[in-house]
């Protein structure tokens, strides 16, 4: 009995201490990554302000969560164009496009149902040799959700592998116009 009772009071302080940490973890969190394209900086742009043709290039495809479903609205490309989308493993949410220069910048913001977390995004183009330097930056707020901030510091990693794999495609994408 007395075990028992020592189990139970060392997870509730284990429980305890885990929550008191989160409230000293970051609430917000910023990712940046920059790959070269071989392609004209006009070209490279038309794939980001256009969000129906992410599905063809970037990380977040049906390979990635055979359950992925996308569905748009607004304009076709840039500022106003939306993109939702529902997932089983990726969860559900929306990305809007609230800025777009032509072969310089795209912005959006995505927001993930069921949390307050905003994601912003911003995607800058810029010349390189043979190609376009695309810099890709995401920055956003954790949320109320304390828990949520032990996400962070794993958001580099998985971002950055993401960001990796839709400068793969944006080759691949590229290269073939």
């Amino acid at each position: 009995m007395g075990l028992l009772r020592n189990l139970i009071v060392a997870i509730a302080v284990l429980l305890i201490l885990l929550l008191a940490v989160a409230f000293f973890l970051p609430a917000t969190f910023s990712v940046q990554r920059s790959g070269v394209i071989a392609a004209p900086a006009e070209q490279v742009y038309a794939k980001f302000a256009a969000p129906r043709t992410w599905a063809r290039w970037s990380a977040w495809t049906t390979q990635a969560d055979p359950t992925l479903v996308y569905t748009y609205a607004g304009p076709d490309s840039g500022v106003g164009a939306i993109m939702r989308f529902t997932a089983k493993k990726m969860g559900s949410g929306e990305l809007q496009i609230v800025e777009a220069v032509p072969a310089q910048v795209v912005g959006y913001e995505l927001r993930m149902t069921g949390s307050d977390m905003v994601v912003h995004g911003r995607v800058a183009f810029g010349p390189a040799g043979g190609g376009t330097q695309v810099t890709w930056h995401d920055t956003g707020n954790l949320g109320r959700n304390v828990l949520l901030r032990y996400l962070g510091p794993m958001l580099d990693k998985s971002l950055a592998a993401a960001y990796e794999k839709s400068f793969a495609g944006l080759r691949r994408e590229t290269k073939g116009e």
